[in-house]
């Protein structure tokens, strides 16, 4: 079997066929299964995907759970059961808008056998379509990226990406203690090998309401992204923590920053706080910490002007990088709106 296909679903009866049609209109040159994995749904998602493995007995096959296993644990135990040499993933939500995605993925990976994941662009789309579609990567993304990278900042869409399959046989104990299973699931691929981009947007990443993303979304997930990080600093090797702890200190100033401009001053003192904990574990490190966030949270003029005398502004500053694939920068621009 040359790919499998994995749309991981609960309670999705309003979408499910959508997602389910965008794969069986692929156009391949290859064998590849559907495997559906419905988390045991209290709507009708569960009769959708049966009724579409009847109609496709070859090609799809389902995996029913008996009981709510919930993301963190559906997902991973629904992988280890994919036949593919490579996998494709798809959110129950999500669909994709190109036949030949899944070929093009694959054709990549046979081609570049040094990279054990392959990704391309998404576009956001809002439920209520309050908002306009936002690309989910910004501009001028790189052909290639390395776990180094995918560590300090989660720029794959989930339904944009394509794995090399029996790199990762078992997932680690503090894997479900996370809140999200997608960021923590392409580092443990990216171990493995480099990340390929393809500059194609070809799938459809489904967002809630824009009201609801505009005002929750920005702060859960810089948070929810600082304990993380924080997580795969306490749980992978020592050769990473270095690396770990610089994101950790960047993301909490970042939060510091943040917190300030929207006058809330007591979030602003506590990350202010956790950027100059986070710092590393030497004096020198955290009286030079302190002395940053001061000047970031006190005389930000200075700090930029110091920034970019040193040539280092894009290493220093508490801003995303160009890379950065949440598109916050955009969506931050259509909020104030």
């Amino acid at each position: 079997m040359k790919a499998s296909v994995l749309i991981v679903t609960y309670n999705q009866e309003a979408v499910i066929g959508q997602t389910v049609e965008s794969v069986l209109t692929q156009v391949t040159d290859f064998d590849y299964e559907i495997v559906i994995a419905e988390d045991c749904s209290s709507d009708h998602t569960r009769a959708i995907v049966c009724e579409y493995r009847d109609r496709f007995p070859d090609r799809i096959r389902l995996l029913l759970r008996e009981q709510n296993l919930g993301l963190m644990r559906n997902l991973p135990q629904s992988f280890l059961e994919c036949r593919g040499q490579y996998v494709a993933c798809l959110d129950g939500d999500d669909y994709w808008t190109s036949p030949h995605k899944l070929q093009s993925q694959v054709d990549f990976l046979d081609a570049h056998p040094d990279c054990s994941i392959c990704f391309h662009n998404a576009l956001m789309v809002w439920d209520d379509a309050a908002q306009p579609p936002v690309l989910h990567s910004p501009p001028g993304r790189r052909p290639t990226y390395t776990v180094d990278e995918l560590l300090t900042h989660d720029f794959i869409s989930t339904s944009a990406a394509v794995v090399r399959n029996h790199l990762v046989r078992e997932f680690p104990s503090w894997f479900t203690s996370l809140p999200v299973p997608d960021w923590p699931f392409f580092v443990l691929h990216a171990m493995h090998g480099k990340i390929g981009y393809l500059d194609e947007d070809w799938s459809v990443y489904r967002q809630g309401e824009a009201g609801a993303y505009c005002r929750l979304a920005q702060e859960k997930r810089m948070e929810q992204n600082v304990n993380i990080i924080r997580v795969y600093r306490d749980a992978l090797g020592p050769e990473w923590r270095s690396l770990l702890t610089n994101a950790l200190h960047s993301r909490c100033l970042r939060l510091a920053l943040y917190y300030r401009q929207l006058g809330n001053k007591r979030r602003a003192k506590e990350f202010a706080r956790f950027a100059v904990r986070e710092s590393g574990p030497s004096p020198l490190h955290t009286w030079r910490a302190a002395l940053k966030v001061f000047m970031y949270m006190h005389l930000p003029g200075l700090a930029g002007l110091i920034a970019r005398h040193r040539g280092a502004c894009q290493a220093e500053a508490p801003v995303e990088p160009a890379h950065q694939n949440d598109a916050r920068s955009t969506l931050a621009e259509h909020c104030a709106h």
